[in-house]
């Protein structure tokens, strides 16, 4: 199945050059609902949408409805869109998988069908049957794969924005916004509303930033991290407390807060070294998260590197109860903050 860019597609809506077939998938959840819309909104005459639209659910799919609609002849001529949201393409049984691929193997000229698979993961190079079902649905399909932005990306597209709403954000306090705010498009420009609309029109600042957007679980758990190794006992607990209150899952905080104890392990075994905590990145996958061992240096300025282990030791044994000790989740999390905080304060 030919696998196009995003300009790619970009450039057939704009000619209004559809193929009759698309497949859209990816990690990217706002941007695979724009491009959809996107199609539907230009292959279909808007005054006709109630005629030429059809939107169907994958998960409780009419068969006979789907290719009705797709063989329809559209009203007053020009082109129908087909939408089928979802459809479990690797779990269906052989009988339905057949009906399914005589749709797709048919699709009309006047028809544009788009296979928006918003949650299914679509991995031909892992998966044989994803393999099987992209090579069925045939010579006339195109593929677009929409996956997370990079953080540079994103923060241009938050300068963008904020301009697009009458305010305005540096460069700088973009790429802070996403490193707290997290990848999520939608999510991201969520936030961004929010801000617009707190800040009114001006300048978006750092500490705007801070007030109004909602920390990502590990955005949040880093601070908790600067918090137990500065021994700031209060701050550490209200954190804790805003995660529960947030409802994090205990599981997930305890898997961020042992990957930053990790960096902080790694920098001071390459200290100790005679090193820089910088050279962790030439042994260990950290492109373009350099900035993690810079600050895994600083949060363990005040730490020994035993000190350090035995903080890993403690969130080991935690994690453990946390997944198999039936003892309350919120409890178990709060003894293991203490217990950091006490060999933080050890001199």
């Amino acid at each position: 199945m030919p696998q196009i860019t995003e300009n790619e597609l970009k450039q057939h809506i704009k000619s209004g050059g559809f193929a009759s077939l698309y497949m859209i998938c990816g990690e990217e959840s706002y941007l695979k609902a724009h491009y959809v819309n996107r199609i539907a909104e230009t292959a279909v005459d808007g005054a006709y949408a109630d005629f030429n639209l059809h939107r169907f659910d994958g998960e409780a799919l009419d068969f006979d409805a789907l290719s009705a609609a797709v063989e329809a002849y559209p009203m007053i001529g020009g082109r129908s869109c087909v939408i089928l949201k979802d459809a479990p393409l690797d779990a269906l049984n052989k009988d339905d998988y057949a009906k399914l691929k005589s749709i797709f193997s048919d699709v009309p000229e006047t028809c544009v069908l788009v296979l928006w698979q918003n949650r299914a993961e679509v991995q031909p190079k892992k998966n044989a049957k994803w393999k099987s079902i992209l090579k069925d649905i045939g010579e006339r399909g195109m593929l677009l794969e929409l996956n997370r932005r990079t953080p540079g990306e994103l923060a241009r597209l938050i300068t963008s924005g904020a301009g697009k709403r009458g305010c305005s954000i540096s460069p700088g306090d973009a790429s802070y916004m996403v490193s707290i705010a997290g990848d999520d498009m939608t999510n991201l420009l969520g936030e961004l509303e929010k801000l617009c609309a707190y800040v009114g029109e001006g300048e978006i600042r750092r500490d705007d930033v801070d007030l109004i957007c909602v920390k990502t679980v590990e955005a949040a758990v880093f601070d908790l991290v600067k918090a137990l190794a500065q021994s700031d006992s209060g701050r550490a607990f209200h954190i804790l407390a805003t995660l529960f209150q947030q409802k994090a899952e205990p599981v997930v905080m305890m898997g961020a807060m042992i990957s930053a104890y990790v960096d902080m392990y790694r920098v001071k075994v390459c200290q100790a070294a005679g090193g820089r905590p910088e050279d962790a990145a030439k042994i260990f996958d950290y492109r373009g998260k350099e900035f993690r061992l810079r600050n895994a240096a600083r949060d363990s300025s005040r730490m020994s590197l035993a000190q350090v282990k035995e903080c890993l030791d403690e969130l080991s044994r935690t994690d453990g109860l946390l997944k198999g000790s039936g003892l309350d989740e919120k409890i178990v999390m709060e003894k293991c903050v203490a217990k950091l905080l006490l060999q933080s304060a050890k001199h």
